[in-house]
């Protein structure tokens, strides 16, 4: 269901793309193919767009100062087919012993929301580049917006 993808580093989701946001009150030592193991914390996005919801992983290792994001290809177009995928998504990150906090992301004030996108670690350091016209931007499938989210760090 989620797979490690190792070439998605980063992807550009707005405060108002983000449907709901998870964060681990944990940090267990994983081991992560291609990297060395220790102990990581664990996020987890749920993003809205015009096709529908999408959902990522994102595993922060501290001592390493790396991370690992896993993705699915499933776009949710229902609120049922959503709730499945965040509850994937949550079974995946628990199987690794993470126990996960709802941050309830949309209940927050537009300002708390800034906050709270720019203190974990999928947004610290985020480089902020000049704005692009609408029609210079490529249009990117929700998938790989979530990665550039992740891989911004």
């Amino acid at each position: 269901m989620f797979n490690l993808d190792e070439t998605v580093r980063a992807l550009d989701a707005t405060r108002e793309q983000v449907a709901a946001l998870f964060q681990s009150i944990n940090a267990p030592h994983v081991a992560i193919p291609g990297r060395r193991a220790g102990p990581a914390q664990a996020f987890i996005a749920c993003l809205r767009s015009t096709q529908g919801f999408t959902v990522g992983i994102y595993l922060w290792l501290s001592e390493s100062r790396d991370c690992a994001v896993y993705l699915t290809g499933r776009v949710a177009q229902t609120p049922e087919d959503y709730r499945a995928l965040q509850t994937d998504a949550l079974a995946f990150v628990e199987s690794m012993g993470f126990m996960m906090d709802n941050l309830n992301y949309r209940a927050l004030p537009s300002e708390r929301q800034t906050e709270v996108l720019t203190s974990v670690p999928m947004y610290r350091g985020r480089s902020v580049s000049p704005p692009i016209s609408p029609g210079e931007r490529p249009q990117l499938s929700p998938v790989a917006r979530l990665a550039r989210l992740f891989s911004s760090f």
